[in-house]
């Protein structure tokens, strides 16, 4: 009986992402840097209002202007790279470009979480060009001129000079020279929770699309973007193994899809669903309690 359970509920995961608009098709290529991924509150695009039935359709274009009046926005730049900016924010978009893209942070704050070990991005502040090394964390504070490594690598160029800082540095520009100091890195402000919060939502995301794709119910383009209906949104598929996010939210390759906390087919409530996330929110230095906030409510998980 479980088995045929199990079998039912396949077909209906198989029938909803057969119906999904050719715009919103799983293929990796179609979602490129720029694009808005996903949006609370009131956000605009060179002065006009995006709502949020458009995420994941509408796109930052180069020279657009990017403005957070009181909400947060959730940006794709190169595959396994999402930018999010806070409230009272503005982000402008340089160069699209799919392997390096650049965007320029003019006012508020903004952060960058890298999922590749290959990451590369590059985000403009103050006259600066912090280009990213490689997976991790990091923010950028455009009204305090600050650049911070909350976790991977990152090299700073400005006023001829260029620095290398990794994990728990920063640099605050405007003096003569760049130096990097130390900070608390496990400060959590707003952007930083939420930015948690999209983070967990993403991974779950990329569960069931990694599952779908292994029990050959959706196509597969190997590394790259794909959409899932059910959170509305572009999340990241590694190429091989899985790979743990900054915040600790495991995101897996197809080979490693039945190895994930979610079990087969745990969108509709089997396997270890969301509670196979404390072990390693614990594991990480972050509280049970925040991880589970992030699937109760605020992240965007639209069903």
């Amino acid at each position: 009986m479980r088995k045929q359970q199990h079998l039912g509920l396949a077909a209906a995961v198989a029938l909803v992402w057969a119906i999904v608009p050719a715009a919103h098709a799983q293929q990796p290529g179609m979602a490129m840097p720029g694009v808005v991924n996903y949006i609370e509150g009131q956000v605009s695009i060179d002065g006009m209002p995006v709502n949020s039935g458009q995420s994941g359709q509408i796109a930052i274009h180069p020279n657009q202007v990017l403005t957070a009046n009181a909400g947060n926005a959730e940006i794709l730049l190169s595959p396994g790279v999402f930018l999010r900016v806070g409230d009272h924010s503005e982000l402008r978009m340089v160069s699209a470009e799919l392997v390096d893209p650049v965007v320029e942070v003019l006012h508020g704050e903004a952060m960058v979480e890298a999922d590749r070990k290959d990451a590369r991005s590059n985000v403009l502040e103050g006259g600066a060009n912090a280009s990213i090394l490689k997976e991790g964390l990091y923010r950028f504070n455009a009204d305090q001129g600050s650049i911070q490594v909350i976790d991977g690598k990152i090299s700073v160029n400005a006023n001829g000079e260029s620095k290398e800082i990794g994990k728990g540095k920063e640099i605050q520009l405007g003096g003569q020279k760049l130096k990097a100091v130390g900070f608390d890195r496990k400060a959590e402000d707003n952007l930083y929770q939420w930015s948690s919060i999209r983070s967990g939502y993403l991974a779950q995301a990329n569960g069931y699309t990694a599952e779908n794709i292994y029990a050959g119910y959706s196509p597969y383009w190997g590394a790259g973007w794909y959409w899932d209906p059910y959170f509305a949104a572009w999340s990241w598929m590694p190429g091989h193994g899985y790979f743990y996010s900054p915040f600790g939210y495991p995101f897996y390759s197809v080979g490693f899809a039945m190895y994930g906390p979610y079990g087969r087919f745990g969108r509709f409530g089997y396997g270890y669903g969301r509670a196979g996330f404390a072990g390693r929110a614990a594991f990480t230095g972050h509280s049970s309690a925040m991880m589970a906030r992030g699937f109760s409510g605020g992240g965007g998980g639209r069903r």
